[in-house]
C-alpha cells in the first residue's frame, strides 16, 4: 500500500466534555476515528504528523472565533495522541484531541461570561515597632506623614529606650490569571509590567476592596507562568494601623534622645516613606472582566453579581 498522502474519512466516536470550579480547568476530549489513503509508517515523522494533524496544530481554537459569551469559546488543543486500530495495517487510527482553558463559566445575573480565576489571601501578623508613646496621640499616625512636633501621648520611655510593641497589620494578596494570546493581543507582557510599576509602592487613591483612599499601598508585584498562554500576575498589598509610619525621638548633639527631667524623651516626632498615590483598582484591568474581577477579590465569589 502506498505512502499516506490525505486523510480520506474522519467520524467522531467519542466524546466527553467536564468543567469545574474557578480551581479547575474545564476540559473537552474527543476522539476521532481517521481513515487514511495509505499506510502509515509509525516511525515517519511526516505520517505522524498527517495523523495528529486531524484536529490541527497545538495551541489552536476549539471554535474559529474564540469568545467569552459561551462555555468552551476559549479553549485551545493541549494534546493529541493516536493509536491505529487493529487489523487495519495502519490505515485507519483512532486519534484522540484534548482541549482545555482556565477560564470559569461564570452565570449570575447580568453575568453570563467566562472569567479567569481571581484569588486573595489575607495574613494578619502584627507589626513589631519601637514605641516611645501610646495612644492616644495629639496627632494621629497618616499615609505620608512626618511630623517636626510632638505627636503627644503617653510616655512609655525610659531614659530614652523604647518599649517593643506589637501594632495590627494586614498583607494582602491579590492574584489574577490573564491570557496573554493572540484574541487579547492588548494583554501582554509589557502591558502588565507597565501595570505593575505603575502600582508598586503607591497608596490607593480611591476606594479600594475594604480600605478608603490611603489606607493601603502595594508594596510589591511579580508575574509568574503557569503554562501556555496564561501568566498569573500577583499584588502584594499591606494595610498599617499607624500607615507605615516610626515613632522618631528628637536626639541631642550625641546622637542620644534628649530627655526630660523623668528620664523620658522630649519631643517623639513620626517618621514615614513618602509614597505617591495610584488607583490600584487598575490591577484588575488585567482580569477579562475588572467589574466581577473586582467583586470577587472583595466578597470572594461572583454568584451575587454585581
Amino acid at each position: 500500500m502506498p505512502t499516506p498522502t490525505a486523510i480520506t474519512r474522519t467520524a467522531i466516536i467519542a466524546q466527553n466534555f467536564a468543567e469545574g470550579g474557578p480551581q479547575q480547568a474545564g476540559t473537552y476530549t474527543v476522539t476521532k476515528r481517521v481513515e487514511l489513503d495509505g499506510n502509515v509508517d509509525v516511525e515517519s515523522a511526516a505520517d505522524m504528523a498527517l495523523v495528529l494533524g486531524a484536529f490541527g496544530r497545538p495551541l489552536s481554537s476549539l471554535r474559529a472565533t474564540m469568545v467569552k459569551t459561551e462555555p468552551m469559546g476559549m479553549m485551545r488543543l493541549r494534546a493529541v495522541n493516536a493509536v491505529p486500530v487493529i487489523g487495519s495495517s495502519n490505515t485507519v487510527f483512532d486519534v484522540t484531541a484534548r482541549y482545555d482553558q482556565l477560564y470559569t463559566w461564570a452565570k449570575a445575573t447580568g453575568l453570563d461570561t467566562l472569567l479567569l480565576p481571581v484569588e486573595v489571601d489575607f495574613d494578619a501578623t502584627p507589626r513589631s515597632v519601637l514605641m516611645y508613646r501610646s495612644p492616644s496621640f495629639s496627632t494621629q499616625p497618616a499615609a505620608d506623614l512626618n511630623t517636626t512636633t510632638d505627636i503627644g501621648g503617653t510616655k512609655v520611655d525610659y531614659a530614652g529606650k523604647p518599649i517593643q510593641a506589637l501594632i495590627p497589620q494586614m498583607t494582602v494578596r491579590v492574584s489574577l490569571v490573564f491570557d496573554a494570546s493572540a484574541q487579547n493581543s492588548s494583554m501582554t507582557l509589557v502591558t502588565v509590567y507597565d501595570r505593575i510599576n505603575s502600582l508598586s509602592g503607591k497608596w490607593n487613591s480611591a476606594t479600594f476592596l475594604h480600605w478608603s483612599a490611603n489606607q493601603v499601598y502595594c508594596e510589591s508585584g511579580s508575574v509568574a507562568h503557569i503554562r501556555d498562554e496564561y501568566y498569573r500576575a500577583t499584588f502584594n498589598l499591606r494595610w498599617d494601623l499607624w500607615y507605615g509610619c516610626e515613632q522618631q525621638p528628637k536626639t541631642d548633639v550625641w546622637g542620644k534622645p534628649a530627655i526630660d527631667s523623668n528620664g523620658a524623651a522630649t519631643t517623639v516626632t513620626w517618621k514615614s516613606l513618602v509614597r505617591s498615590t495610584a488607583n490600584l483598582g487598575l490591577m484588575f484591568d488585567l482580569s477579562n472582566n475588572p467589574t466581577a474581577a473586582a467583586q470577587i477579590a472583595k466578597e470572594g465569589s461572583f454568584i451575587t453579581y454585581p
